[in-house]
């Protein structure tokens, strides 16, 4: 597979591009003299991403924006086309995660994870679509998660919202077969998201997470699971009938809560 081929000198945009995945992706891509649009509600790390590759051929459009605020991305998408052209590839990487079981249910969270993670997701799609669509080509990627493979107990929201992103994906792709939309399913990836969940397993490096990923969006997959355990297990997941894996995760939940 020729990366450059497909990367090279791209607009691409990314959300929650100011740490995480969002910033080991532009470090991945930087080496193609890739145009990005930067979102995040932090401006200063991604202007620290900008200076350290602006040298190497990459252009930077920076813009604080809470993804969501409907309003906000509208005028960030419409103001980088502005200045660069339509996104060739849109990538919804924004994303929290916070715990909501119902013995620590917070409103506050339960809202936030909606609107960032599924409203802001929407935001976003559909507000680069409307330049994307036109032009009949352009590429949607959305970062779900390994979560999405079952209802996870006391991250029901977390699930809920990466369940339905990828659903949306399947959506919009039947209805805009001139638009590629690659869903991407990481596993545990050393981020902030889950840097405090004690229970992490078969964990990826950020840099190695952007790469694999960069390499399936060039390969037009339609759906990427990794790493290649996780893979497995995710499909052997949802295979499970529904009463086994009800009583395999209500175990699982007390395992890795003792004594609550």
């Amino acid at each position: 597979m020729n990366l450059r081929s497909y990367w090279q000198e791209k607009n691409v945009l990314i959300t929650g591009a100011s740490s995480g995945l969002g910033a080991a992706l532009v470090d991945a891509l930087a080496p193609y003299n890739v145009h990005f649009c930067l979102l995040s509600r932090r401006v200063e790390p991604m202007e620290d991403l900008a200076r350290k590759h602006v040298s190497g051929g990459s252009h930077f459009y920076i813009r604080s924006c809470n993804v969501q605020n409907r309003s906000e991305v509208d005028s960030a998408v419409e103001d980088y086309v502005r200045a660069a052209g339509a996104p060739d590839v849109a990538w919804i990487n924004s994303g929290i995660a916070g715990d909501t079981s119902f013995a620590k249910w917070n409103w506050d969270t339960v809202e936030n994870i909606l609107a960032t993670n599924l409203k802001g997701a929407i935001y976003t799609t559909h507000a680069c679509l409307r330049f994307m669509v036109p032009q009949k080509k352009g590429a949607i990627v959305a970062i779900s998660s390994a979560a999405a493979m079952r209802g996870l107990g006391g991250r029901s929201l977390y699930s809920l919202t990466k369940v339905g992103l990828a659903y949306f994906m399947e959506s919009m792709a039947a209805e805009l077969p001139e638009i590629q939309f690659t869903t991407i399913f990481p596993g545990f990836v050393d981020t902030p998201i889950n840097q405090n969940n004690p229970n992490r397993f078969w964990v990826l490096n950020p840099p190695d997470a952007a790469q694999r990923m960069i390499r399936a969006v060039a390969g037009r997959k339609i759906n990427y699971i990794y790493p290649f355990p996780m893979k497995l297990l995710f499909h052997a997941i949802r295979a499970l009938p529904a009463s086994w894996y009800r009583a395999l995760s209500t175990r699982a939940m007390r395992i890795s809560r003792p004594g609550k």
